[in-house]
């Protein structure tokens, strides 16, 4: 059995540490990450049923529930991009709705607000895009 001095010891130590680090760091980085706040309204054109074709994972966004929904987005700035996120309940039609995005994890939350509560910049965009 081989017998370690104190500055092996404590070398190997550091070496363990800063390895699990570098595994550790860029989960630990993602919680870190902050959110993007998105703003669209729904139509009852812009849900699909989800399947995902007997496949035990889904890809698709829609994160495994039965509603899917890809949608134009608007930000605070009134930059346009389009999300896909699921529901498990169809989202009635004329739903004001704000999405929580991040980095990698893409659409994390979800919820409908009044047209009111939507800035002034997206909710104009909004309106100009989706006038039915």
């Amino acid at each position: 059995m081989t017998e370690f001095t104190t500055t092996q010891r404590t070398r190997r130590c550091l070496q363990s540490g800063a390895m699990l680090l570098l595994v550790c760091l860029p989960m630990l980085a993602g919680c870190a990450v902050g959110s993007d706040t998105w703003y669209t309204r729904i139509s009852d054109s812009d849900r699909a049923d989800h399947d995902t074709g007997g496949l035990p994972f889904d890809f698709s966004g829609g994160g495994g529930m039965d509603n899917s929904y890809t949608v134009p987005v608007w930000n605070d700035e009134g930059d346009k991009t389009e999300l896909t996120f699921g529901s498990d309940e169809p989202i009635p039609d004329d739903t004001w709705v704000q999405i929580e995005t991040q980095a990698v994890r893409g659409v994390v939350s979800w919820k409908p607000v009044n047209e009111q509560d939507v800035p002034e910049k997206p909710r104009e965009e909004i309106l100009e895009d989706t006038a039915w």
